[in-house]
């Protein structure tokens, strides 16, 4: 092997170490050794390594089964490392700095009172962030378009008035940190592997917002498509003769049940003294009638769409992350729909989970430069 190869090797080998010891807390040498079937000299080169860098340390003795001595508990200095995630919206910018394992450190927004100047102003937290963490191995960047996460390229992002542009570029320009660029949506859904403590090898995630996306998560990755817009289920049509979408389709998920458009929805029926109160407050007003037909009905466009990824992906589970999952006309409508729509067979096997809290994109893009940094893809 030459050189070159076994430097490679190395590097691999000592990123499958970190990414064992954060996902098991504390290990090691021999249970390392024998989990990633390399060498305990190996393992124990790559740890001396760490533990002269502060990115390990040992923890006392660990009780071993059977006769022999106790082994050395290992565990990884979370702060060691930081991780950088952010948000990118017209209005605001949202920043989260996390540890090697995924605790939050910082969590700050900057409001946006100029649309010109959003992408200044992202430039600058991007260099405050590495000037204030030193050990920071990456940037990660959510944004509400279409992006290639290869090349960081945002071909339109529709929320921040973004045409072809060339983003990771401009930031890696004036920024000396590791610049990752990712659909908002995609990168929120990767919580869900982090959340889960079962072995999932497919997940479907949908967001609701001011927009709605999907991720479609094969084996902890994340599947992109051809062009990147693999997951899209907000432009499935669920309504023939629906409103148009900007898209230019009729009857499109998205256009129908978006937040912007529940809203509107109450206010043309005049409930405008709503425009006051807040989607949570909105779904809590069980008085009104015609609020909870509107859940109902979104609750049914949704359920029309989530038949078909049942269909055509077969998923383990679908997350819906929504800010109508407070009401339960909504949850019980969708699930009954996508009874109604789906084959019993893949309806009974597919589990629709409800999230309470809302899935983070600046959370998201943090947890994918770490993911990306032990792949080998950042």
């Amino acid at each position: 092997m030459s050189i070159k190869g076994t430097s490679i090797l190395r590097e691999r080998n000592q990123k499958r170490v970190l990414e064992y010891l954060r996902k098991n807390k504390m290990s090691s040498r021999l249970e390392i050794s024998k989990a990633l079937k390399v060498s305990k000299n190996t393992v124990s080169l790559i740890i001396d390594h760490f533990i002269k860098q502060g990115i390990v340390a040992e923890r006392g003795s660990k009780e071993t089964k059977g006769a022999g001595r106790p082994s050395v508990a290992l565990s990884i200095v979370p702060r060691s490392c930081h991780s950088v995630g952010i948000y990118t919206r017209s209005e605001k910018i949202e920043i989260i700095v996390t540890d090697y394992c995924f605790n939050i450190i910082e969590h700050s927004t900057i409001t946006i009172t100029q649309e010109d100047r959003l992408l200044e102003e992202l430039i600058h937290c991007c260099e405050r962030i590495v000037d204030s963490y030193p050990n920071v191995i990456g940037i990660g960047i959510g944004v509400p378009g279409l992006v290639n996460p290869k090349t960081g390229f945002v071909y339109r992002a529709t929320n921040l008035n973004w045409t072809n542009i060339p983003l990771k570029e401009r930031i890696q320009r004036k920024v000396n940190a590791n610049i990752s660029v990712f659909n908002s949506v995609k990168v929120a859904a990767l919580q869900a592997i982090e959340d889960s403590e079962e072995d999932l090898h497919s997940i479907f995630y949908i967001r609701i917002s001011e927009g709605i996306g999907g991720a479609f998560i094969i084996n902890n990755s994340i599947h992109l498509g051809a062009s990147w817009t693999a997951g899209e289920i907000g432009h499935i049509s669920v309504e023939e003769n629906g409103p148009k979408c900007k898209c230019g389709q009729s009857g499109c998920l998205e256009r129908l049940i978006n937040v912007t458009a529940f809203k509107e929805a109450i206010k043309d029926n005049g409930f405008g003294y709503y425009n006051k109160m807040n989607i949570r407050e909105l779904i809590n007003d069980n008085s009104s009638e015609f609020i909870m037909q509107e859940l109902k009905n979104c609750g049914s466009y949704l359920g029309k769409a989530v038949s078909q990824v049942i269909h055509l992906l077969n998923p383990q589970v679908i997350i819906i992350d929504s800010p109508y999952n407070g009401a339960s006309i909504f949850k019980d409508n969708t699930v009954k729909v996508i009874e109604q729509k789906s084959l019993n067979l893949p309806f009974q096997q597919t589990r629709i989970e409800f999230v309470d809290n809302v899935y983070s994109p600046a959370k998201g893009a943090a947890i994918s430069v770490i993911i990306n940094f032990e792949t080998g893809e950042s």
